[in-house]
């Protein structure tokens, strides 16, 4: 992968762990959230809706089993 492609999809994965803690505070529901990312345009370069809720469920999922002491 390139420089630039790696810095994007750095990127993408970025913006995607700040909207999960948004939800994660309740600053945003969960289908806004994904929304959001998903109306991203270097996220939608890398993941589609679907990978998107994946992520967005699995990291909300490990918040509950840690009791939100996790990295968000």
């Amino acid at each position: 992968m390139g420089k630039v492609k790696e810095w994007a999809y750095d990127e993408a994965e970025n913006i995607i762990d700040q909207t999960i803690e948004k939800v994660i505070k309740d600053e945003l529901t969960f289908n806004k959230g994904v929304k959001q990312c998903q109306d991203n345009n270097i996220v939608k370069a890398f993941f589609t809706k679907d990978e998107i809720e994946m992520i967005f469920s699995h990291e909300i999922k490990k918040e509950l089993n840690n009791g939100f002491v996790s990295e968000h």
